[in-house]
């Protein structure tokens, strides 16, 4: 018999976890590959020089945020009353912090663009900016901005996985009028997740032909991220409750090891898709004392990805600074972008989306 996953699965406290600090890690983890290019050395981060360029920092960190994102978008359809509901808390959740980085950089970039007010504010590029990346289709350029750097004519390079996330989010909205449906649940993301990670590692030459129009989607990275988007769904559609903390530990470890041997045997290409997804989730949904300072204040990760960066490229632009000096100065400025965004913008979002429940409900962003 079929029963939703929120009653089946031992959920652990929505703030009692890992969780924020692992996305945090993350959104840290792409400043860190991004210092790279930004001030002009080979992108070679710390990650790929131990893995000889089989995984970077930045594209885990990318694949993990997915990973946590099907886990727990999936749990908020599952609560949801109703599509509308379930649009309005992801609307609520990725928009208004999106729309105020991108608004507010587009006003940053007139000073560095060495035009009238006029002339820049009614360029196509800068209106194109604003309307597209607001509307999820990535436009990194404006018109005379950042091209003296490494990096050139790019504004805000981590954009475009924002899209990615929401048609995830879509797709995964199909699947509202069964969400009960835990076991059918189970076996469509399985079959799914096999497909894309199938397709992605047999075929990821041909995928690169496909693009979803308008939104300018590769076919390849709907296939990779899917999957990893799937590895959470899965997690939380299992019909079991979830393996206690020890077990959870003692899973994290194992995908370690094996996420170890896998660089050290050339093969992690194919076992990232199942250990990742058990390190992120296991270690994730435990509680671990000792970083329960990721918890205060909120969750910070959303807004760091969405200015880091910016805020490189721009320390750059003004100052030229090296790699090491370009990292270590941009990651607290970037918390502090992080902190204000959560404080002035996305957490306000979600206080009007508890406001609109009809029952009490904790603000997370896990909803």
């Amino acid at each position: 018999m079929d029963t939703p996953s929120i009653t089946t699965l031992s959920q652990p406290d929505s703030h009692q976890n890992n969780l924020n600090f692992m996305r945090l890690f993350f959104a840290l983890s792409v400043m860190v590959t991004h210092s790279y290019p930004l001030s002009g050395v080979r992108e070679y981060d710390i990650l790929m020089q131990l893995t000889n360029g089989q995984a970077s920092l930045s594209h885990t960190a990318v694949q993990g945020f997915l990973i946590i994102s099907g886990y727990l978008i999936t749990k908020s359809l599952i609560r949801s009353n109703g599509l509308a509901d379930y649009y309005t808390k992801r609307i609520l959740r990725i928009f208004p912090g999106l729309i105020a980085v991108v608004i507010l950089t587009a006003i940053i970039c007139f000073f560095f663009s060495g035009k009238s007010v006029a002339a820049y504010f009614t360029h196509y590029s800068v209106r194109d900016y604003v309307v597209f990346n607001s509307l999820l289709k990535t436009q990194l350029y404006i018109d005379r901005v950042f091209t003296q750097v490494p990096y050139g004519n790019v504004v805000n390079g981590s954009l475009w996985t924002i899209p990615y996330e929401f048609l995830f989010y879509v797709l995964l909205s199909l699947c509202y009028f069964i969400r009960t449906k835990t076991r059918l649940l189970l076996y469509l993301f399985s079959i799914a997740f096999i497909a894309s990670a199938g397709l992605w590692l047999t075929v990821e030459p041909t995928l690169q032909k496909y693009i979803l129009p308008f939104w300018q989607l590769k076919g390849q990275h709907i296939a990779e991220l899917g999957a990893f988007f799937l590895s959470g769904a899965i997690w939380a559609v299992l019909p079991i409750p979830m393996p206690p903390v020890a077990t959870r530990k003692k899973l994290a470890l194992a995908a370690v090891l094996a996420i170890a041997l896998s660089f050290y045997f050339g093969v992690y290409n194919c076992l990232q898709f199942l250990a990742l997804p058990i390190l992120v989730i296991c270690f994730g949904t435990i509680n671990t004392p000792a970083l329960a300072w990721a918890r205060l204040g909120g969750d910070y990760s959303y807004g760091i990805y969405l200015w880091g960066f910016f805020v490189q490229q721009t320390l750059v632009y003004l100052f030229h600074f090296a790699l090491m000096p370009l990292m270590f100065i941009s990651i607290p400025i970037t918390y502090v972008c992080g902190a204000l965004s959560w404080n002035l913008v996305e957490e306000r979002a979600l206080r009007y989306k508890a406001r609109r429940k009809a029952q009490p409900a904790t603000v997370a962003v896990a909803s």
